[in-house]
């Protein structure tokens, strides 16, 4: 069974399926959703966890073994299965078919993976679970969308904020919902219940660390290299992860390729930002950026994030901390070239 990921909460309130699929790319509401579950099954009883990694080396009889054995310490316990690549090959589809043929309702299995494409959605593993168990999809929060998403949970904090406060902050946090999130419970913990307004919000974001990856998208946006080296290394050097940082610039650089296409179509760039409802103070960031790359360059921008980001999750090669510089580099406009080796 298909259910929205706002409707997972309600659902497992009232009762807990044998088998459940999360699948995404959006971490935050994925992280959300695996958190609901696990909350509701401890509520329930289900008191212990089991949790295999998927990789190449993965042995699937595992799976068939921890639901076939007996608990000493509880009766019921959940099975987290973490698929990231969302391909489980055939040994996998195997078993999650006859796991969902002879699901144990002592058991609940709960099985995490990266975004799934329409194929595998019609793969018999994939028809499996959802027959017996439920099946959530996470879509990333749309750029249009973002504002609404902010209001909604600040207002589930106690938060009132006026419509300014709300567009300010998506533009802060530039769509990653971590970062959204954070900032808001930031709001909470400095202000109290109540409404919230430009100032409060310019004042949490001022508190921030000393580096944070959307001072980074800015630099980058503006053409200062040396300034988005700095950036880079300090978020580095700040032990931050490379993937928070590539979520927040591909999110941006996505936005800018819908930007771009507008403009190659025809559109005067003014009313491309108005029409992107771009905050008045990042106009002149956003217009040196679509100046600077067309439509062909910002799809060749993304398209390398998306490289980047396999390398971070381990499924292709190479040394993703250069790439993201590079990447940086490439968004402020310098041609980065390798050496050639000496004669």
């Amino acid at each position: 069974m298909k259910i929205r990921y706002e409707q997972l909460e309600t659902h497992c309130q009232q009762s807990l399926a044998p088998v459940y699929l999360v699948s995404g790319d959006e971490p935050f509401q994925s992280g959300e959703a695996c958190r609901i579950i696990r909350e509701q099954a401890r509520a329930q009883g289900v008191t212990e966890r089991e949790v295999f990694h998927v990789d190449r080396s993965f042995d699937w009889d595992h799976l068939t073994a921890s639901a076939g054995a007996m608990s000493l310490f509880a009766e019921r316990k959940l099975i987290e299965v973490r698929v990231p690549t969302g391909k489980p090959g055939d040994a996998g589809a195997k078993a999650l078919i006859a796991y969902a043929e002879s699901a144990s309702p002592d058991n609940i299995l709960l099985v995490i993976s990266g975004k799934l494409e329409a194929a595998q959605q019609r793969s018999k593993w994939f028809t499996a679970l959802d027959k017996v168990g439920v099946t959530v999809t996470i879509w990333p929060v749309e750029s249009a969308r973002l504002p609404q998403w902010i209001q909604q949970r600040l207002q589930l904090r106690g938060l009132q904020p006026t419509p300014e406060a709300v567009r300010l902050l998506a533009e802060r946090v530039e769509g990653n919902l971590l970062a959204a999130d954070q900032e808001m419970e930031k709001l909470l913990l400095l202000n109290g219940p109540g409404k919230v307004d430009v100032a409060q919000v310019m004042a949490a974001v001022a508190d921030s660390a000393r580096y944070d990856a959307f001072s980074l998208i800015d630099a980058a946006l503006a053409g200062d290299a040396r300034r988005t080296c700095r950036i880079l290394f300090g978020l580095l050097g700040e032990g931050v992860e490379p993937m928070a940082i590539l979520g927040a610039m591909i999110f941006q650089i996505r936005s800018l390729c819908a930007m771009a296409a507008d403009q190659a179509a025809g559109e005067p760039l003014e009313q491309v930002l108005a029409s992107h409802r771009v905050w008045d103070k990042r106009k002149p960031l956003l217009r040196a950026a679509l100046q600077r790359h067309n439509l062909l360059r910002w799809q060749g921008i993304l398209w390398r994030a998306g490289e980047i980001d396999r390398m971070i999750k381990g499924l292709s090669a190479g040394r993703s901390r250069d790439e993201l510089l590079q990447l940086c580099l490439r968004m402020a406009g310098v041609v980065v070239t390798k050496a050639r080796p000496a004669a």
